[in-house]
């Protein structure tokens, strides 16, 4: 049994980390001959030099080779990434990467030219509504669709937070409505309540006195996935307005990593979105 160095990529939540684990179990790699890092503590030159080079170039103890399992790989800076590149090809007889991360284009091509490339897609937000209702099946809980369509719509596409949301509302074998706490991970149920309504201007409030800069990021991605949602855009009549917010959405999330003042410029991708909604 044997692996190449393996780059796994795809949305958060989809089950990167969890595969890595399984390889990890069905090659009967002991636990003395796995590192597992998560990149987005040890992101520069030292940690590599210090941790990940000292760890791969040991003869593995009781398997074959050596695993360096590192997760979250697209934090680590570009520097450190570049040292990797030898470290791969001078220990490929004793020791294999799994790495895997979010966002592909933040690996550097000298890296992923050494790794087998595996992209994790999301499925369709119909094909996780369905897998949802299948597992709340099997745990005996009583659900309405709406309110389990409300789960999925806030969390997609990652599958693992929709599951975490299920199980901390669920009590007594019944799915409770979603808890709206602005102030923690859960103020997208409000987003999502108040896109259903149409009110934009409430969620330009919410978000650019409530949120951060990370957060605001975050509901640029939100927003496009649950955009057929608003009640004006929604309409077929509405299809050109409904793609000029698209294109206006993206114009925002290109201009989120580059301006100095992340909040400022969601109110004015919002402004651009009352234009299309006649609010």
């Amino acid at each position: 049994q044997d692996i190449p160095h393996l780059l796994l990529t795809g949305t958060q939540g989809s089950g990167k980390t969890t595969i890595g684990e399984i390889l990890i179990n069905e090659l009967q790699i002991d636990d003395a001959d796995v590192l597992r890092v998560n990149a987005s503590n040890k992101t520069g030159v030292d940690f590599v030099r210090e941790e990940i080079i000292g760890f791969a170039e040991l003869m593995p103890m009781n398997s074959r080779f050596k695993v360096v399992h590192l997760a979250e790989f697209d934090y680590m800076s570009q520097n450190a990434q570049g040292m990797l590149r030898d470290v791969l090809e001078a220990n490929s007889d004793t020791c294999r990467f799994i790495c895997t991360c979010n966002y592909e284009n933040k690996i550097i091509p000298a890296l992923k030219s050494r790794m087998q490339h595996l992209r994790f897609k999301a499925p369709s937000k119909d094909d996780v509504l369905v897998r949802m209702a299948e597992i709340l099946a099997v745990e005996a809980v009583d659900f309405d669709i709406e309110t389990l369509e409300k789960y999925v719509d806030q969390a997609y596409p990652d599958l693992r937070k929709i599951i975490n949301n299920l199980q901390l509302n669920t009590t007594a074998g019944q799915l409770g409505q979603p808890s709206i706490d602005s102030d923690g991970g859960d103020y997208k149920f409000k987003l999502l309540d108040l896109l259903v309504v149409g009110d934009l201007r409430s969620i330009r409030t919410l978000v650019s006195e409530q949120l951060d800069s990370e957060q605001i990021g975050d509901c640029f991605e939100f927003l496009y996935r649950n955009l057929k949602k608003h009640p004006v855009l929604a309409k077929p009549e509405n299809r050109d307005d409904y793609e000029q917010a698209l294109v206006t959405l993206n114009d925002g999330m290109y201009k989120h990593g580059l301006v100095a003042i992340p909040h400022l410029n969601f109110e004015a991708t919002c402004i651009r979105l009352f234009q299309l909604t006649g609010e």
